[in-house]
């Protein structure tokens, strides 16, 4: 499995769904735009990059996918406001409110559609199933 390409991957689908929460969130939060259909946004990105998992490594694409998909979750909903509150507050915590959780509900739902079905539908067919 390529490692470098998971880690990329992971890091800018994280950085997807951090950004998806600046679109969602209420808009007299700095850098916020109460967008309510942000979800799209990161639905896209992820169908971009699933396309680009299924077409670039179709051989590990079930396992690569997961481990992405999973791995950016992970980044945006547990190390970012881990790393946020130790940077801006400079201490160690974990206070996410409940209309962040809401919003990464609504993303991770859209995103998981067009990720998996990306990967699902952009695999290279063997070449048996072409020339039918």
């Amino acid at each position: 499995m390529p490692r470098l390409a998971a880690l990329v991957l992971s890091i800018a689908l994280g950085a997807a769904l951090h950004v998806d929460w600046h679109l969602a969130r209420p808009a007299h939060h700095r850098l916020s735009l109460d967008w309510s259909y942000h979800w799209l946004a990161t639905a896209l990105v992820f169908g971009v990059a699933g396309w680009l998992i299924a077409r670039r490594w179709p051989d590990y694409r079930w396992r690569l996918g997961a481990v992405v998909f999973v791995a950016a979750a992970v980044l945006a909903q547990v190390v970012e406001p881990v790393l946020e509150a130790l940077i801006y507050e400079g201490r160690f915590g974990y206070d996410v409110e409940p209309a962040r959780w809401a919003a990464f509900g609504r993303a991770i739902a859209a995103a998981t559609v067009t990720y998996w079905g990306a990967l699902w539908l952009r695999a290279r067919r063997p070449s048996a199933l072409r020339a039918g």
